[in-house]
């Protein structure tokens, strides 16, 4: 069961999802024609009127799929819909009494294109109209209503397959996104912490530089050794701040971290809260427990049946301790000093 749900997961599903919901548009109409020339009898004219028709709308109807399984709508949908369902209905008194049930791309392909509640109507019409029309056509009584059925269930399928494929797209969008937030929230905290404490350091050994070359260039030799030495212990102390300001970039910053969690996991449709201490949290998360932290994350995101996530920070002996609850199962991550 872990290994379905970590491939149904899987990045590589959600590239195949449109493309699996498009090949199995894809075989519907394909039995159809075959059922045309199987109750066609001797005469060969509803199943090759079927071929016709087929061969006109379905890539039509398809177009549709594709778009709608990767959650945007197809450009020109109006005129292609109405190409669908005038090639649909026209063929319907040729291609034979089993013709109805390629109602069921006219009904999906409504229910993909056209705005509510006109899809909702059209549906619930052409569905309620598929047998009395087969029974019109010479099928008998006892068929017409299995082939109201196949057109409603038939749909139903292929609906939820396209509706799953965009909503894992959706999803993997959503987590894209947010991943990108986070990006440039924190290339945001670094922008300000330079700019008030590197920046106003530089600005400062700028202008005692201009003033020290001022000094030279007047011939004003009066303090200028003892000015160019401060100016150079002061550089030295800059650059030693640089440098550790930069160790400590090179290390996530603990909060954002939380926060990128509990947003992922909130957008997979997990209800998650974060509780912090009140004495505060450290500035960084080292590489070992940020490992560890976005492993369950990916864990739990993977995992269908969980519903629910408790993210606690603990401080304790000044230690930090991370512990994620899902469900009734928890784990313990612990952060160093």
């Amino acid at each position: 069961m872990g290994g379905l749900t970590n491939l149904w997961r899987s990045d590589r599903v959600v590239r195949l999802a449109p493309a699996g919901a498009v090949a199995c548009s894809a075989m519907l109409p394909l039995v159809q024609v075959a059922l045309a020339f199987a109750y066609g009898g001797d005469d060969n004219g509803p199943g090759l009127w079927s071929i016709a028709a087929t061969t006109v709308y379905l890539p039509l109807h398809l177009r549709h799929v594709w778009y709608a399984a990767r959650a945007v709508r197809p450009p020109a949908a109006s005129w292609t819909m109405a190409a669908l369902a005038v090639v649909i209905l026209a063929a319907t008194p040729l291609a034979g009494n089993m013709w109805p049930r390629s109602y069921t791309a006219l009904v999906v392909s409504a229910l993909l294109v056209l705005p509510a509640p006109w899809s909702l109507a059209i549906y619930v019409a052409v569905v309620a109209a598929a047998a009395p029309i087969a029974h019109e056509l010479g099928l008998p009584w006892t068929t017409a209503p299995w082939l109201m059925f196949s057109v409603l269930a038939g749909s139903g399928t292929l609906l939820l397959l396209i509706w799953l494929s965009a909503a894992l797209t959706r999803l993997q969008a959503a987590r894209e996104q947010l991943a990108q937030q986070a990006v440039t929230q924190e290339r945001r905290r670094i922008d300000e912490d330079l700019h008030h404490s590197l920046g106003t350091a530089l600005e400062s050994l700028a202008a005692r530089g201009e003033r020290a070359a001022g000094q030279l260039a007047r011939g004003e030799s009066a303090g200028l050794v003892a000015e160019l030495t401060g100016l150079s212990d002061d550089s030295r102390r800059t650059l030693a701040e640089a440098r550790q300001r930069v160790r400590g970039y090179q290390r996530s910053s603990l909060r954002t971290e939380l926060e990128t969690a509990t947003t992922l996991l909130a957008a997979a449709g997990i209800e998650t809260r974060l509780e912090l201490p009140r004495d505060g949290i450290p500035d960084t998360i080292a590489q070992q427990p940020r490992a560890a932290l976005r492993s369950t994350v990916t864990r739990l995101l993977r995992d269908g049946r969980v519903r629910a996530c408790t993210i606690t920070v603990t401080s304790r002996e000044g230690r930090i301790r991370l512990e994620l609850r899902a469900d009734d199962a928890a784990e313990t991550i612990e952060v160093p000093a």
